[in-house]
């Protein structure tokens, strides 16, 4: 068993606030460089980019989770991340239904943008994903639930998109097992502000757009290897399986038995 290093809300080319710099290979290939072992390309209510991630980090080592990120119909952003591709392709086909029929304007949101694994503009996503689900939060659960997935709220302490601010609690019973906080907070900082957080898993991430920011913050995992059952497995086990790490506070030898 060892500590590997995640970092599981990554924008790509995809999400319209992603920056054109962010094709699935330089994700990759920058989480590589960073000493990163696993990564989740999570756009917004799609994941045609996590095809082409994926298959880039077989090839080089890096283990990509199929995730994206939901936009409720309360405003609050749900993680979603899943085990095989077609288990994220088969939820997206459903949930792509609850999405309002608003063509994106690229001028004013940015490009949507699907790139392969050899840099090639292979499709643009023609609605606006930057809207919200015709989905409850309750139902955006479990629903991923549903499709095997495992559900996280995102950023809960952000005052934007955040579970807390958008609903005044998270409901005990949809039985979450773990909480996203912003790289803005510690783990530490998010528990002194909101109590009741001392329940779950707490992880976080870079939720980056830019290239420069992947791996900002990580999320540490003791698991035999970066899988997806190594991801499950850790999660379930909590803290003494996971831990937050911002990067210029890095301590551990990442990769190496646990002394």
């Amino acid at each position: 068993m060892k500590w590997y290093m995640a970092d599981l809300h990554i924008h790509s080319t995809l999400s319209p606030c992603g920056s054109l710099e962010m094709s699935p290979g330089r994700i990759v290939r920058e989480a590589k460089e960073k000493g990163i072992h696993m990564i989740a390309v999570t756009d917004h209510n799609t994941c045609d980019n996590v095809l082409y991630a994926k298959r880039i980090g077989d090839k080089i080592g890096v283990q990509v989770i199929p995730g994206m990120e939901l936009q409720t119909e309360e405003e609050v952003h749900l993680l979603a991340y899943f085990g095989t591709l077609d288990a994220v392709f088969s939820f997206r086909d459903v949930i792509y239904g609850y999405l309002p029929d608003v063509k994106n304007n690229p001028d004013y949101f940015g490009d949507q943008v699907i790139v392969d694994e050899d840099e090639n503009v292979v499709g643009f996503e023609e609605k606006l994903l930057l809207n919200s689900l015709s989905l409850s939060f309750d139902a955006c659960v479990r629903m991923v639930k549903d499709y095997q997935g495992f559900p996280i709220p995102a950023h809960v302490d952000r005052a934007s998109y955040g579970v807390i601010n958008q609903l005044g609690f998270i409901p005990d019973y949809l039985d979450l097992e773990a909480v996203e906080v912003s790289r803005a907070l510690t783990p530490e900082q998010a528990v002194a502000k909101w109590p009741e957080l001392r329940k779950y898993t707490i992880v976080s991430a870079s939720d980056a757009h830019y290239p420069e920011d992947i791996g900002a913050v990580v999320t540490l995992f003791f698991m035999e290897e970066p899988s997806w059952w190594g991801f499950m497995q850790a999660l379930k086990r909590g803290k003494e399986a996971v831990q937050v790490l911002h990067r210029s506070s890095n301590s551990l030898e990442l990769g190496q038995d646990e002394s």
